[in-house]
């Protein structure tokens, strides 16, 4: 994409959060106001603008950027429901904000970098699960499955390619380099930068104490021997059968978010490095 180009945005807000519904609005004033298009996506409103459904095509509506005002679930969420391959522009309204770009003190100087093409993009590699070849959900972050039973360890068959893995353990999760500084760090996993087409899976207290390994983009399926609950990205929830296979493979297209550095160690200057 041109950078020379964007010239309209849609803006969306962290879910039933008021004081961050009010801050999108009058970020888009502001947006506004420097002269670019802006349309809200609902369920946020305003008599002032225009309102887009993120389920919509936004690329018909000639929405060139989309800016999110959250934290990483608003970023995520979006990420997943888009259709189009649009740029995102996070900025900070909460917690530590790994994926968002700025806080709202510094969007002034961010429209400044923006009318003069000074931005970047940052694309990330993002996977797709597959429930049994019927149900799909993309994950920009990562797939956690867990034993359903509390009582006991769950064996789970973990098949790479064709290469066959099989542990007792509580669960396992398959994260990106995007989500390697998620709920797989906070296991005692590795992160991996984020510019790598790899993945991270992170065993949850197996019985043989197999480590948390990296692997190359490749094709994934885990078939748990009892029921399982299988989670993407902390907002999607599925309950499976036992026997039920799990595949996750490489999405067909990057989730792409606008910069205005292009550092190669983003996630660990995040955590303060």
């Amino acid at each position: 994409m041109n950078t020379k180009h964007i010239d309209s945005f849609a803006i969306i807000s962290k879910d039933s959060d008021l004081i961050a519904a009010k801050s999108a609005i009058n970020i888009a004033k502001k947006f506004m106001r420097s002269g670019f298009t802006v349309k809200l996506i609902s369920p946020l409103i305003s008599k002032n603008f225009d309102t887009v459904s993120i389920s919509d095509n936004l690329i018909d509506s000639n929405i060139k950027c989309i800016i999110t005002v959250g934290g990483d679930g608003t970023i995520l969420k979006t990420v997943r429901l888009i259709k189009s391959q649009i740029p995102i522009l996070g900025i900070n309204f909460g917690g530590r904000g790994i994926l968002t770009e700025l806080i709202p003190a510094e969007i002034s100087k961010a429209i400044e970098k923006i009318k003069h093409g000074q931005v970047f993009f940052d694309r990330r590699k993002r996977i797709k699960l597959f429930l049994n070849s019927n149900k799909s959900v993309s994950a920009l972050n990562e797939v956690y499955i867990e034993r359903y039973k509390k009582l006991r360890s769950s064996y789970f068959e973990i098949y790479l390619d064709s290469h066959k893995l099989k542990q007792k353990m509580d669960g396992l999760i398959i994260s990106t380099p995007t989500g390697s500084t998620g709920h797989a760090f906070s296991l005692g996993s590795s992160i991996l930068n984020e510019n790598l087409s790899a993945l991270m899976l992170t065993p949850i207290a197996p019985i043989s104490r197999i480590p948390p390994f990296a692997l190359p983009l490749m094709n994934i399926s885990v078939i748990p021997n009892d029921d399982a609950y299988v989670v993407v990205d902390g907002q999607v929830e599925f309950q499976i059968k036992a026997h039920d296979k799990i595949s996750i493979k490489k999405h067909n297209s990057d989730a792409v978010f606008l910069r205005f550095n292009n550092s190669p160690i983003r996630q660990l200057n995040k955590f303060g490095f």
